[in-house]
């Protein structure tokens, strides 16, 4: 059991440990003596440490079943698109799924990748999803993070935007998309001050993989 959990967090279900092997009795005296401590119905974590940020989304995750993925701020924040407290989990699936203590978001198509072991939201997705949540400011740093990270470009964000083009927040990200406003984006990730501008009339020296926001460098990093 300790195996199985290893390559997962610590996150297991219920039906993977019949699966292993381990019968109903042996589940039930393992949740009676603590050795298994139950996250949501049918998905328990072993043993006794507290839980990890990858175990406590992870879980959320298996609780809504095979084809959910996390998503949202918590996708963000696990992708340190985003700063802050740690967000709840949020999962989108293609079935209707209510689970306690999780935000669930049922869409019919979930573009989603494994990151550090979970399934979640592609950068793009959850860039597209962070619209209806985030002012103009945190959106285009979660922007420009995903560009620094992950290599992510406009024009993937355009079309994942693109399957789901009434997202609530969608003319925000088009306006950072597309370049025509301007964004101070102070105290970026790697501890530097840089202030963006995203005007399309005023750019000329795109920065890294947002050249197709035609993102240009107002001002260089300070110390």
């Amino acid at each position: 059991m300790a195996r199985l959990g290893s390559r997962t967090h610590g996150v297991v279900t219920r039906r993977e440990l019949l699966d292993a092997g381990v019968t109903a009795d042996e589940i039930r005296q393992r949740l009676k003596n603590g050795s298994l401590l139950p996250q949501y119905r049918g998905v328990y974590r072993v043993g006794h440490t507290a839980p990890s940020l990858e175990a406590t989304y992870l879980a959320a995750v298996r609780a809504c079943g095979a084809d959910a993925a996390l998503s949202g701020k918590a996708a963000a924040f696990l992708y340190k698109l985003i700063r802050g407290p740690e967000p709840r989990p949020e999962v989108t699936t293609r079935s209707q799924k209510r689970v306690p203590g999780v935000t669930t978001r049922r869409s019919r198509t979930v573009e989603m990748v494994t990151y550090r072991g979970i399934p979640v939201t592609t950068v793009a997705r959850t860039l597209v999803e962070l619209a209806s949540t985030l002012s103009l400011d945190d959106l285009a740093r979660a922007c420009h993070e995903a560009g620094v990270k992950y290599r992510t470009t406009p024009g993937q964000v355009e079309d994942a935007l693109a399957r789901r083009p009434k997202t609530k927040g969608a003319a925000k990200l088009r306006k950072i998309l597309r370049g025509d406003t301007h964004v101070s984006l102070s105290s970026s990730s790697d501890g530097s001050s840089i202030s963006y501008v995203a005007n399309a009339s005023s750019c000329q020296k795109p920065i890294g993989s947002w050249t197709a926001a035609a993102w240009t460098a107002a001002g260089r990093s300070s110390a």
